[in-house]
């Protein structure tokens, strides 16, 4: 492997723009290649062995066009990690969330809004049970609000009811236990996007994003193994979607990432 060769960063779509964004921030000479399966999105509603059969296809080929390592900047992949197969290191955004969410509480109550299939595989739990068992997940799954995101978010009326959903259940259940829930993990990448909304509706709400702790990782590993990449200047980002070529046309104007390219390209699926 390269030195110089590209950063991998997988996503069903646009979410992982705010792991890529945080990335290029704070890793501005490494180059990326970021894929984002947007004509399969939402992978919150699809099978394990179909998640298992997409994620291993889509490194495949990023391990052929050179990565050095891969970024699953999907929670639903992440929650799968021991299953998938790599030649190169694959760094979880659960892994890093659970980090993140431990430089915020020592004990307590902490929640969780994700998809569906996230919660499901009890990811972050199976996770955050390896650290420490005085912080639990109150988590609740939605089914919506990473589409009703990842489309466009035209209809502001659509958007907080998503969110209202997702959030509501966790406030209640802490409720009932008769503790008042400070933090809230944003357990998909696409949900950062919206974290000005999600402020506004809960003000008393402390939002943690699993990004920071991923680009911690990340650095940790490159400089671990003398990996960064040698070239002095701003590295290339190179973008490919199966789908939603205009969606992320906007995404990256919006987010104001670099992008050298942007490509629409199809996953041969065995």
């Amino acid at each position: 492997m390269d030195n110089n060769g590209p950063i991998g960063v997988i996503d069903s779509g646009i979410g992982g723009f705010t792991v890529l964004k945080a990335l290029q921030d704070r890793l501005p000479n490494e180059n990326y290649l970021y894929f984002g399966d947007s004509m399969r999105m939402p992978y919150g509603e699809r099978e394990n062995d179909e998640l298992i059969m997409l994620a291993n296809t889509i490194i495949r080929d990023l391990e052929n066009r050179g990565v050095k390592a891969v970024v699953l900047a999907c929670n639903t992949l992440s929650s799968l990690i021991v299953e998938l197969s790599a030649r190169v290191p694959l760094f979880s955004v659960i892994e890093a969330g659970v980090q993140e969410t431990l430089n915020w509480r020592d004990r307590g109550l902490v929640g969780l809004i994700a998809t569906t299939a996230t919660v499901k595989n009890r990811g972050y739990e199976k996770e955050l049970e390896l650290w420490t068992r005085e912080v639990e997940y109150i988590a609740q799954g939605t089914h919506t609000l990473a589409k009703v995101i990842n489309d466009g978010q035209g209809d502001l009326k659509i958007l907080k009811n998503n969110i209202r959903e997702a959030v509501e259940p966790i406030l209640l259940k802490g409720i009932k236990k008769g503790i008042v829930i400070e933090e809230l993990l944003l357990g998909c990448t696409h949900f950062p996007i919206v974290a000005v909304t999600i402020r506004q509706m809960y003000p008393e709400l402390e939002l943690i994003n699993p990004a920071n702790g991923l680009v911690r990782q990340l650095n940790k590993h490159l400089a671990e193994f003398n990996y960064f990449n040698t070239q002095d200047e701003v590295g290339s980002t190179q973008i490919l979607t199966t789908a939603d070529y205009d969606i992320f046309e906007r995404m990256i104007k919006e987010l104001e990432l670099d992008c050298d390219s942007l490509e629409l390209t199809e996953l041969k699926l065995p």
